[in-house]
């Protein structure tokens, strides 16, 4: 009965807050539907009969985690995901809320969730993941934990609780937490493209070894070669991000871990798969074409602008609440940009400040995510991008009408 008033009131709160809020919710339904069954979302976890998939770490977790459920789908089980990269608490429970029936009950045979460091280690006790994904410990997430030693202590909490373990052998980092459970794959790079992978936090302890089940063996602009568990596999594309090409290999490795693949439809899903939401990602917004890219700290933000030949017009970025220390802006370049046409978020002012000093020209400022978007609809140009950080994305994409 708790369940299904949970659910019933939930519902409804999210209906109608959707009527009054375009484009997107809020976190109240959640909220009303916890206070009345607080354990709505573990009863919804255990509805499908094989159990918890959680993808966790610093980076890669959307792109991980989207490989993932393709390639489950492709092999014809329903998946339940959290849509949107909606990674913390009151985000699965909105999922629920929009997903499950009035008994809190998922139609899917498996669920597959991106977890945030800190809410996926609160959860890992109560949810018991049947198979976590370890992907990295990155020095980006500063301004959250402080120190890389949290943000292991909060992955060790989820692998401890975890069945399976798929982790990077690579990240020294990542490698202490997992090497001691029982049941745990590595995946990484091959020895002659380690050195061009990823920059993990500083550790100065042992670097224990992983097995290596997935390797890159080779990512180039053309093509992928993995080697999964003794055997070669080819997938088209551009993989020239190591980054990319490792998260390909944890999620090809994670779903060998949970059935039996195909491999030529794993090949044929990979190489069909778009763009993860704002990851380079090309949408219609008003009739036009809009490049959309997601940055989340300094080393994200400098491959994204890393890949302007020119300065694309019309310009727009988006600095918000989630760049809790924006002094990290001061180390991205931003030197090749020639302009800006608007600069926008709760950080705006922080973001002109450092391209006034790279020598880079804005034309607009204007704080207020909703002012910027309408701004900058009405500017002509045939490259609109919009670059920004996952507190304006997510501002934006509600105030559009994207958000799912």
């Amino acid at each position: 009965m708790r369940t299904f008033l949970a659910m019933a009131l939930g519902k409804t709160a999210r209906f109608l807050l959707r009527l009054v809020r375009r484009g997107g919710g809020s976190a109240l339904p959640g909220t009303i539907a916890a206070a009345i069954q607080p354990k709505l979302l573990e009863r919804a976890i255990q509805s499908a009969p094989q159990g918890l998939v959680v993808v966790s770490g610093t980076a890669g977790k959307s792109s991980t985690t989207n490989l993932i459920v393709s390639l489950l789908r492709a092999h014809g089980l329903k998946v339940f995901t959290n849509p949107s990269t909606a990674n913390i608490k009151q985000g699965y429970y909105a999922s629920i809320l929009q997903f499950a029936n009035l008994m809190g009950q998922i139609d899917a045979d498996v669920v597959v969730l991106e977890w945030d460091e800190g809410h996926g280690a609160a959860l890992a006790k109560e949810l018991k993941p049947r198979l976590s994904v370890i992907t990295n410990v990155l020095s980006d997430q500063l301004d959250r934990f402080i120190d890389p030693v949290f943000v292991q202590e909060k992955l060790s909490e989820i692998i401890n609780n975890s069945t399976t373990v798929i982790a990077n052998r690579d990240d020294k980092n990542v490698a202490q937490i997992a090497s001691v459970h029982p049941d745990c794959f590595g995946f990484g790079l091959t020895g002659e493209l380690v050195e061009s992978g990823p920059s993990y936090a500083i550790n100065f302890g042992e670097h224990p070894e992983l097995s290596a089940s997935a390797l890159v063996k080779a990512a180039t602009a053309e093509r992928l070669l993995l080697m999964l568990k003794g055997l070669d596999l080819e997938i088209a594309g551009n993989f020239e991000n190591l980054s990319q090409a490792m998260n390909t290999a944890a999620a090809v490795l994670a779903v060998d871990s949970l059935i039996e693949i195909d491999r030529e439809l794993v090949t044929q899903t990979i190489e069909a798969l778009p763009p993860v939401f704002a990851r380079d990602e090309m949408a219609l917004i008003r009739d036009r074409s809009v490049r959309l890219m997601l940055v989340q700290n300094p080393t994200s933000f400098q491959l994204n602008l890393d890949k302007f030949k020119t300065t694309p017009h019309p310009l727009m970025i988006m600095a918000g609440r989630d760049i809790h220390d924006p002094s990290w802006l001061w180390t991205v370049d931003f030197s090749k940009l020639d302009f800006v046409d608007v600069v926008s978020g709760f950080n705006a002012h922080e973001l002109a400040l450092r391209l006034h000093y790279a020598g880079v020209h804005v034309h607009r400022v204007e704080p207020k995510i909703d002012e910027a978007n309408e701004h900058f609809a009405l500017l002509s140009g045939s490259e609109p991008t919009i670059v920004f950080s996952a507190d304006a994305m997510r501002r934006t994409r509600r105030y559009l009408g994207l958000a799912k």
